[in-house]
């Protein structure tokens, strides 16, 4: 794994850098997905042995080519069912090695590695609207919001920031710093 380098800009510091604390966050929501896939990956399951199942008991080519018809119609629903149930624990394990944050005296920076790298910069500003998301074994510190509409002309909230990082209050005061120094 290669590190994308942080391009700071002249006079700029690093104040802080960590990463998301390694676990399973936000419970509720991420429980709530994985019973929502366990059908999905359950029928999946069936439907797939029960093709390949069919296909061993073939007398003609058509019985064989409606069992692997059932077992190829299975496979979009067991890949979708073992997204949601297993996507979660696969994100609790990899967050943390692949995801850096950085707090400079300008900007903050969130970084990714691996698979999809990317950079993105948040500027600080005095008008950065900034709010701490305390949580029961990291904190979220939220410092990008914006409006998107999606495909309905529905309007919704995207927030960017340190996800699920230990030093929360920390970081959110280290901020809130920075805002003071960047209005005076």
């Amino acid at each position: 794994m290669t590190a994308i380098p942080l391009p700071l800009r002249p006079g700029e510091t690093l104040l802080w850098e960590g990463r998301p604390a390694p676990g399973f966050h936000q419970r509720g929501k991420r429980l709530f997905l994985m019973v929502f896939g366990l059908p999905f990956l359950l029928i999946g399951l069936a439907v797939f042995f029960l093709g390949l199942h069919r296909l061993t008991e073939a007398a003609s080519t058509s019985d064989a080519g409606l069992a692997v018809f059932f077992a190829a119609f299975g496979l979009p629903f067991l890949g979708l069912g073992g997204f949601l149930v297993l996507g979660p624990f696969v994100e609790a394990r990899t967050a943390s090695r692949y995801i850096r944050y950085a707090l400079t005296t300008r900007a903050a920076y969130v970084l990714r590695s691996g698979p999809f790298p990317s950079l993105k910069v948040y500027p600080i500003v005095p008008a950065t609207a900034l709010e701490l998301e305390p949580g029961r074994l990291a904190d979220t510190v939220w410092l990008h919001a914006r409006l998107e509409r999606d495909s309905d002309g529905d309007s919704g909230t995207i927030k960017s920031g340190f996800e699920n990082i230990a030093e929360g209050e920390k970081v959110f005061h280290l901020i809130r710093d920075v805002q003071e120094r960047a209005g005076q």
